[in-house]
């Protein structure tokens, strides 16, 4: 691997002196690459994820981006090379579309002209038609283009890095699997450095280039779809690994 967009070098994270989430955690993520984050609820990934963006911090150990630390970083700086997606979007509710795409923009100082350029070229790059949606509010949109709209604007500044914290995981089947679709399309268009968290194997074994599994804040395994399924390290991988559906996965 060249030099890592995102390094973790033993990372250790606790919540007071009894409760440890991430322990001695060492991974590269590099230019490009998508890599997931799997494990059951607990084990450590979500806080894994916001290490990357400032959203929480280590308690030992170090994190990087371009080989800073995370820690000495501007946190507007970080809002403008990582984007974030939430599990529900996270959307303001009394802003339009176009205004929560725009957040990042307008928290940067761009001009209008040049806010509503990007958000029109954003929504249509996620496959909602800009005069159609700009003007709606989030309570007006359906769950899957909630989530369209909080990757349109997880872009909006053109990171490097986006994180996502479990995308289409509170969506119904039908409209993951498409989301899933269109997310591969991205992936390959953009180029970004991503890092996403779920709970869904099938998920994972599809859009991952790399995945990591988490058990009780450890790093069990760390490796491509094809390492996982035919050398998993760990008996708790093989259990995992159990739960796929045994569907196409490309």
């Amino acid at each position: 691997m060249n030099t890592p967009v995102l390094s973790v070098r033993n990372v250790s994270k606790e919540f007071g002196p009894d409760v440890r989430v991430l322990e001695h955690i060492d991974l590269d993520v590099a230019e490009g690459e998508t890599l997931v984050l799997i494990g059951e609820s607990g084990s450590g990934k979500t806080t894994l994820l916001r290490l990357f963006n400032g959203l929480t911090h280590p308690s030992s150990g170090e994190v990087c981006i371009h080989d800073e630390p995370v820690r000495v970083k501007d946190p507007i700086d970080l809002r403008r090379h990582v984007g974030y997606v939430q599990q529900d979007a996270g959307l303001l509710p009394h802003w339009t579309v176009e205004e929560n795409v725009g957040l990042v923009p307008l928290l940067l100082g761009w001009k209008a002209e040049r806010r509503t350029s990007r958000v029109h070229e954003l929504l249509d790059l996620v496959q909602l038609e800009p005069q159609q949606f700009r003007a709606r509010y989030p309570i007006e949109l359906s769950g899957g283009q909630r989530q369209r709209v909080a990757f349109a604007r997880a872009l909006a500044a053109d990171p490097g890095i986006v994180l996502l914290d479990e995308p289409f995981g509170a969506l119904d089947a039908i409209t993951r699997r498409e989301l899933q679709r269109q997310f591969l399309g991205l992936k390959q268009r953009l180029n970004k450095t991503m890092v996403m968290v779920t709970h869904d194997v099938d998920e994972a074994l599809r859009l991952g280039d790399r995945i990591a599994v988490l058990k009780e804040g450890r790093l069990l395994q760390i490796g491509t779809p094809a390492d996982l399924l035919n050398v998993p390290a760990h008996d708790y991988v093989v259990q995992l690994l159990r739960h796929r559906s045994h569907g196409e996965n490309a």
